[in-house]
């Protein structure tokens, strides 16, 4: 019996110390096993980041592309909205024809600058950015024309086109300035 005893002691032992073993290198595995698995989520998620990694330069300067280019947007939709204001204030001094022209005028500049500002500035800054900008571009011009070349009178089909029109660029430009913001927001600036 003393035997019995000295040979599952001695297997108590050894398989403490086999458990210990065990549980050591076991552990090791794990930790290069969750360290291999880590490596992969990073290399995975780099992939799938929808964001662009631009340098802090290119940042600054798309940036300050988009301000300048909203400011020439804020005036063309101002002009452009003006062109048939719906509560009109009129100088008895001025004819129709020279306040038609003043205001074509003034359209002109301001488009001519927004024109510039998008096309000098195009390679510089997203295309998604430039067609939601082309589009409002365009719908200015369909209202210039439709002021400029008007029928003789102001019918009531002449202000619901008018009304139409204004509705359309001013939702446009909202567009534009959705467009900038994702924009802006999925670029993440490398140091």
């Amino acid at each position: 019996m003393e035997i019995f005893a000295i040979i599952m002691g001695s297997m108590g032992g050894v398989s403490a110390v086999l458990t210990g073993l065990f549980a050591y290198f076991g552990n090791l595995r794990l930790e290069k096993y969750k360290s291999e698995l880590q490596l992969a989520n990073a290399k995975i998620k780099s992939l799938t980041d929808t964001s662009s990694h631009i340098s802090k330069t290119q940042f600054d300067k798309e940036f300050t592309i988009y301000q300048e280019i909203w400011v020439l947007l804020v005036d063309l939709r101002s002009k452009t909205l003006t062109l048939r204001p719906v509560m009109d204030s009129v100088d008895p001094n001025e004819s129709e024809d020279d306040r038609i022209q003043r205001r074509l005028k003034d359209f002109g500049e301001s488009f001519n600058a927004f024109r510039n500002g998008i096309e000098n500035n195009k390679p510089f800054y997203a295309h998604a950015v430039y067609e939601a900008l082309n589009n409002v571009f365009g719908l200015c011009y369909e209202e210039c024309v439709d002021y400029q070349y008007k029928s003789p009178g102001w019918s009531k089909e002449y202000w619901e086109k008018s009304r139409e029109n204004n509705k359309n660029i001013i939702k446009a430009i909202e567009q534009c300035c959705e467009k900038i913001r994702e924009r802006i927001e999925s670029l993440a600036v490398v140091e």
